[in-house]
């Protein structure tokens, strides 16, 4: 099994089209199309229906999907170990991050970064938290800066590097903008515009306060 193959079907799965695929890695639709033929005949088993209009995953492209992504990244890593003995840093890193995270100030990080190792490609992508996480878990993303209050999936370790008070914020005639203090109890029946439901903060709040009041599903 070719780590080629294994790229080329990582892109057909994300792109979910083969043309597309084949114009962000840059190679013919025949070629890669043959490449992934390659792989089904060595796996035994199909690994996309295809139709005029969309190529979807089997459940056998499903399964391989999770280990492609690790077989990659894996031989990614073991090519950035070599690299690093000869003392230039290179390769691709992919990182991600809630878009509102003020407790750590991710692109000062990623710039201090790029500058002490300019051979490193970084790639930044912006989800919700849990999808981060699980795109970790996956081998698609390094690392992510997450908000997590939920499971860690498999594989993932969760370090923490900051806390960060939850702010209440109201109209300046609201019965409560004058509090130093809100209690969650307060917060009932109250109507909220908030972030998307796989966001940390969201699930922070949906907890204890929004149970038994409305949530307005708009990010905010």
């Amino acid at each position: 099994m070719e780590l080629r193959h294994l790229e080329y079907f990582v892109a057909v799965a994300e792109e979910r089209h083969f043309t597309r695929a084949a114009e962000r890695l840059f190679v013919s639709q025949s070629g890669l199309s043959a490449s992934v033929r390659v792989l089904e005949r060595e796996l035994g088993a199909q690994l996309f229906r295809r139709n005029t209009r969309s190529v979807d995953l089997t459940e056998a492209g499903w399964a391989l999907l999770g280990e492609a992504r690790r077989t990659l990244a894996g031989a990614r890593a073991a090519k950035d170990a070599v690299s690093a003995i000869s003392g230039l840093l290179r390769g691709t890193l992919a990182v991600g991050a809630e878009q509102c995270l003020g407790a750590v100030h991710v692109s000062a990080l990623l710039a201090e970064f790029r500058g002490r190792h300019p051979g490193v490609e970084v790639q930044m992508r912006q989800d919700g938290s849990q999808a981060l996480a699980e795109d970790v878990g996956t081998g698609h993303l390094d690392l992510a800066f997450v908000a997590l209050t939920g499971d860690t999936p498999s594989g993932v370790r969760v370090i923490p590097l900051a806390t960060e008070r939850m702010v209440l914020l109201c109209a300046s005639g609201h019965p409560l903008a004058g509090q130093e203090a809100v209690d969650w109890k307060e917060l009932v029946g109250e109507t909220f515009v908030d972030f998307a439901p796989d966001w940390g903060a969201r699930a922070v709040s949906a907890g204890p306060a929004c149970c038994s009041g409305r949530q307005d599903q708009r990010d905010g």
